[in-house]
């Protein structure tokens, strides 16, 4: 008998649509909200494999940890690939692993807070929209995002696979 994980259950089983291997550049404390602590973090880096590769990502995610220790991730994105740009939109989740607990609220909130070196996994979907009539098919394509961020070193790493071409 084989058993599966919950992350194998639940990933996709498509071809990779693309892989982006990044780090950010940023990250700017806002502080305290009404749910959780947000951050903003401004991120870079190439998309190394699938349909985009060859493309620059840049990017904000308007990133937010909510009091139950999730974090939630509203991201922005700009791939720029042969000269042809695409606007991404992502939503989502990023948890740290195992079940550990993530840093609290009040550590966030201390101007002094350093991230752990923790990979946090990430599981998101992501929108596109574009002008470039080479890549208008992907104005009606939805893809899910799965990897990890680790905020203490800035690394982020995330596959795509395709959801659905309407």
């Amino acid at each position: 008998m084989t058993t599966t994980t919950t992350t194998e259950r639940t990933r996709p089983r498509t071809a990779v649509f693309s892989r982006f291997e990044g780090r950010f550049t940023e990250i700017v404390p806002i502080g305290p909200v009404p749910d959780g602590v947000r951050m903003n973090g401004h991120f870079a880096g190439p998309i190394t494999a699938g349909e985009l590769a060859g493309g620059h990502l840049t990017g904000i995610d308007y990133f937010r940890i909510r009091s139950d220790g999730v974090g939630v991730v509203e991201a922005e994105e700009v791939v720029v690939l042969d000269g042809q740009t695409v606007a991404v939109t992502v939503n989502g989740y990023v948890l740290p692993p195992g079940g550990q607990p993530g840093p609290t609220l009040e550590q966030l909130s201390d101007p002094g807070f350093r991230w752990p070196d923790m990979p946090m996994a990430i599981a998101a979907f992501a929108t596109f929209e574009t002008a470039a009539p080479a890549l208008a098919h992907l104005n009606r394509t939805i893809v899910a995002h799965t990897g990890w961020v680790n905020m203490g070193t800035g690394v982020l790493f995330v596959e795509a696979r395709r959801l659905s071409d309407l």
